[in-house]
C-alpha cells in the first residue's frame, strides 16, 4: 500500500516534498538523528521553504502523523464499510489495519513505537487518531444496537477505546516488532475473534430501553 499523499502530482509541491524526505529519513535514519538540513536536502528545497511551511521539524513530524493517520483511518473504514454484517466488517477493518502496518513497516514503527515522546505536539495528533478510531468502533457497534441507557453507551466508548488499544499492541509486538513476516489472516481473525466476543460480553449485560 502506498500512501496518496505521496502520488507523483503530490510530489512535485515544495510542501509534499518535505513530508516525503522527512518521513524517508525519520524511518530510515532516525527522528532524532534527522536535522532540518538533512530533510531540506533530501526534498531539494532551500530552509527559507522549509520555514515557510514548519516552525521545527517536530511541528513537521505533527503534520505528517495527521495526513498518514487520516489516510490510514479512511481506509480501515473504506474496507469495513463494503461488508454488511458487523462481525465481518471488524474483520475487514482489523485486516485492513494489519496489512497497512505490515506493508509500511517503518512507518507504523515510527507511528507507534521510535516517536513516543517527542513533543506535546505528535501526542495529541497520535491521541486524537486514537480517539477517531475508537469512535469508528463505536460508530459501527452502535448502529447494531437498540436504543440503551447512558451508562451502557459509556461502556460502548470504553469498549472501542480498549479495542484500539489491544490492536495497536499487537501491531507493535507482532507486526512491527518481530524479524520474520507476520502471517496477517490468523492474527486478523484472532483479534476479530477478541473484538466481536468481547461485543457479546458487553450487551448480554445490557438493558434496552424499549424493553423497560
Amino acid at each position: 500500500m502506498e500512501f496518496s499523499l505521496f502520488a507523483n502530482d503530490a510530489k512535485k509541491k515544495p510542501q509534499v516534498k518535505l513530508l516525503y524526505a522527512a518521513l524517508m529519513l525519520f524511518t530510515e535514519k532516525g527522528f532524532r538523528e534527522t536535522t532540518v538540513l538533512d530533510i531540506v536536502e533530501h526534498a531539494h528545497v532551500s530552509k527559507t521553504t522549509f520555514y515557510n511551511f514548519f516552525s521545527s521539524k517536530e511541528e513537521l513530524l505533527a503534520c505528517l502523523f495527521q495526513e498518514l493517520l487520516e489516510e490510514v483511518l479512511m481506509k480501515v473504514k473504506t474496507a469495513a464499510q463494503r461488508e454488511k454484517e458487523m462481525e465481518d466488517k471488524a474483520l475487514a477493518g482489523i485486516k485492513c489495519y494489519l496489512q497497512i502496518c505490515l506493508h509500511q513497516r517503518p512507518v507504523a514503527q515510527l507511528l507507534l513505537v521510535s516517536s513516543v515522546g517527542v513533543n506535546q505536539a505528535v501526542e495529541e495528533v497520535r491521541h486524537r487518531a486514537h480517539v477517531q478510531f475508537a469512535e469508528f468502533i463505536y460508530g459501527t457497534v452502535r448502529n447494531e444496537l437498540e436504543p440503551t441507557d447512558a451508562e451502557f453507551d459509556n461502556d460502548l466508548h470504553i469498549f472501542s477505546q480498549a479495542m484500539v488499544g489491544a490492536i495497536n499492541e499487537v501491531v507493535v509486538h507482532k507486526v512491527i516488532g518481530v524479524d520474520k513476516q507476520t502471517d496477517i489472516e490468523p492474527l486478523a481473525e484472532l483479534l476479530n475473534r477478541i473484538v466481536v466476543g468481547s461485543y457479546h460480553f458487553l450487551i448480554n449485560d445490557a438493558v434496552p430501553v424499549s424493553s423497560r
